[in-house]
């Protein structure tokens, strides 16, 4: 018996290697790479998706490899690979679960999805989180802010297709360590570095709600909070921001040096907080001092 035992162990282990190798190569990579992208696709005619291929992955699942997202054929994001993989106790009820994780610019992005089986197109909800995301490199961000902005960025997101009612959108996030550029200087500044960044945002019908932004910077601290109602091109967006910041009393001190004394209010610089309010398009932004 005990002779037998490599014999039957070489045995498995090349039955085991055999059926890897059908699994894998024999894999109908394009029909399920059409198939995903299709049923993707269905769920909001807004965001669309591309996958380069796909392969099979242990947890049993799917690998899908440069994925990359749309919304009204502009760029979002790429990620190099995404794991998606079913909760296998939901392949019996009649509510669907899988689990995702993937790599994206030098981050992890991962989280969970839910859909009603016979209603495939309705009621899903995604939920996720992103971590040490490289926020330079997202092709979303320099196209809806039209300017650099490096950081990393982490938080969690929200995805919900109502159906008929439509989808909705939710993210709350931080982006830590960053700098921002100004397409034309302010109060002779060209960037703003900052500590941090956070916001909470809901987009519906094309509408980003900015429930709030908190900015920790070395000139000044602030926050904005209003609309942004979306348009194409993405420039043209319309701006309804209101807040409040509070500069850094030595910073004003060399501002006022510097600008004419006709400029800006006498009692702009002994307030301790200023009220701000912005208008216009993401293009051509109008600031209002009070």
């Amino acid at each position: 018996m005990m002779k037998n035992t490599p014999q039957w162990l070489l045995y498995s282990i090349y039955v085991l290697a055999a059926i890897v190798f059908f699994i894998y190569y024999l894999f109908p990579s394009d029909k399920v790479k059409n198939y995903v992208t299709s049923d993707f696709n269905k769920l909001n005619s807004n965001i669309n998706i591309s996958i380069d291929h796909v392969s099979p992955a242990f947890p049993p699942g799917l690998k899908l490899h440069k994925v990359k997202f749309y919304h009204m054929d502009n760029a979002l994001l790429e990620t190099e690979q995404i794991k998606v993989f079913p909760n296998l106790l939901s392949l019996f009820r009649s509510k669907g679960i899988f689990f995702f994780k993937g790599r994206a610019y030098e981050g992890i992005l991962e989280g969970k999805g839910e859909f009603i089986k016979n209603r495939p197109n309705q009621n899903v909800i995604i939920e996720g989180k992103f971590s040490n995301i490289n926020i330079k490199e997202i092709p979303a961000v320099k196209q809806f802010i039209g300017r650099n902005l490096t950081g990393k960025l982490e938080g969690n997101f929200t995805y919900r297709n109502g159906g008929k009612l439509g989808g909705t959108h939710g993210a709350r996030f931080i982006i830590s360590d960053g700098e921002i550029e100004l397409l034309t200087p302010v109060f002779k500044l060209e960037n703003i570095h900052f500590g941090k960044i956070e916001a909470e945002m809901t987009m519906e019908n094309q509408r980003l709600k900015v429930k709030r932004c908190i900015i920790n910077a070395s000139p000044l601290d602030g926050n904005v909070s209003g609309l942004i109602n979306l348009r194409e091109p993405l420039g043209q967006s319309y701006l309804r921001l209101l807040g409040v910041i509070k500069p850094n009393q030595e910073f004003l001190a060399e501002l006022g040096k510097d600008l004419p004394t006709n400029l800006l209010p006498e009692e702009i610089f002994s307030k301790k907080v200023i009220r701000i309010r912005i208008y216009g398009t993401l293009d051509e932004p109008r600031f209002f001092l009070d």
